[in-house]
């Protein structure tokens, strides 16, 4: 019998899914639920009369994304209420789905994509940097250094190497009742040219959504299309017509150097510092999401970064995004209103955006507040976005 498509494109319409969540499932959709699994049988015969690496797997061996989907729990409920869902709760076509994802899966390996080693030229543009304040995996993709002859010369290369990327990215969802399910996914345009929109890039772009599209239901959460090309936009926007509102809602496109923006959705130390977060690779010892503040022109800003209640080892980082600022860190003291400078920017020496991320450690004798203090002196109408973190060290 023939396979099914694997780049086929699913329908979607603005239907009310709200109840169609595992912690807020309704009474009409449970039953949808209840019928879509007792198919499970039919479902798994049929993938493995349709491929024969699927006919390998062992008898109750069926597993999308580390879930044993053949296991009543709560985790395969979660995946089956995804087709469910992204086939607005039509249980014949998510039956049909989950048969699909099943061969898609068996015949292209995903399990083990998902351990493979990347050829060079797919390496360096991605970082999988945790998860947001929600619980939601951040996937964050450059695209201006790609070599684009090499990247997306192979369509079926290129859906590998972003197939990887997801998969990789959905190992961090728990897939528990309540816990959340889909990723935040940050795109960076700086540094990409129009020129580089060929046939190749088309062709990969579209074999790429369309997979995702029909094996990686309901994955897509917030997406922020970064740097991105003002030249870009009317096509954008024509692309995005063309979109279901549920998908095109979580699509938010943020301009050149718009770090307050970003940081709105992610902290800084969430952001690689080549985006103008924190991050940086080797990490530092510091993990938590830091702050941004906005420096007007003229103006002096503080952030008050830690509370310490006894005598410790701070580490602290801080950078600006773009142009330049002076600062210092300073202490104070529980009870004192006086403060100690930890560190600062020299007179008439000021910390530059090119600079990236400056860090460093300082003991603290006693309880009291670690604070950042920002100053741009440079600039009689621009502002600065900033960014800081300060931790105690175990």
């Amino acid at each position: 019998r023939p396979r099914p498509h694997c780049f086929a494109a699913s329908p979607e319409v603005g239907m009310d899914l709200s109840k169609a969540y595992l912690n807020t499932l309704g009474d009409a959709e449970a039953k949808k639920l209840a019928d879509l699994r007792s198919r499970l049988p039919l479902i798994t015969a049929k993938a493995r009369e349709a491929s024969a690496e699927a006919a390998a797997v062992p008898e109750g061996g069926f597993t999308l994304w580390r879930v044993r989907i053949e296991e009543q729990s709560d985790a395969s409920d979660i995946v089956l209420l995804k087709y469910l869902r992204a086939e607005e709760l039509d249980v014949d076509k998510a039956q049909e789905r989950v048969v699909q994802t099943l061969v898609f899966r068996a015949d292209c390996k995903i399990d083990e994509l998902a351990e493979a080693e990347l050829p060079e030229y797919f390496q360096g543009h991605d970082f999988i940097t945790g998860v947001d304040e929600g619980g939601r995996p951040i996937m964050i993709s450059r695209f201006g250094g790609m070599d684009i002859e090499k990247v997306f010369g192979d369509a079926e290369a290129f859906v590998r190497y972003r197939a990887k990327l997801m998969e990789n990215a959905i190992a961090l969802l728990k897939f528990e009742r309540g816990a959340p399910e889909d990723l935040t996914q940050v795109h960076d345009y700086s540094g990409v040219l129009t020129t580089m929109f060929n046939s190749n890039v088309k062709n990969g772009v579209t074999a790429i959504s369309k997979v995702f599209s029909e094996h990686y239901p309901e994955f897509k959460g917030k997406t922020l299309f970064v740097n991105f090309p003002a030249v870009f936009s009317k096509p954008f926007q024509a692309f995005a017509a063309l979109m279901p509102e549920r998908t095109r809602k979580k699509f938010m496109i943020l301009g050149q150097d718009d770090h307050l923006a970003l940081f709105e959705h992610l902290g800084p130390g969430l952001v690689p510092d080549a985006l103008g977060g924190l991050l940086r690779e080797p990490r530092s010892q510091l993990s938590g999401p830091g702050h941004a503040v906005m420096v007007k022109a003229r103006d002096t800003a503080d952030v008050a970064a830690l509370e310490l209640v006894g005598a410790g080892t701070v580490a602290w980082e801080l950078r600006v995004c773009t142009y330049e600022v002076s600062y210092e860190v300073v202490f104070a003291a529980q009870g004192s209103g006086e403060e100690e400078v930890i560190a600062k920017s020299e007179q008439g020496q000021y910390l530059k955006a090119e600079d990236g991320v400056v860090a460093g450690q300082w003991t603290a004798g006693s309880a009291g507040s670690v604070r950042f203090r920002f100053r741009n002196e440079c600039a009689w109408f621009k502002r600065r976005v900033c960014a800081c973190r300060a931790e105690l060290m175990s």
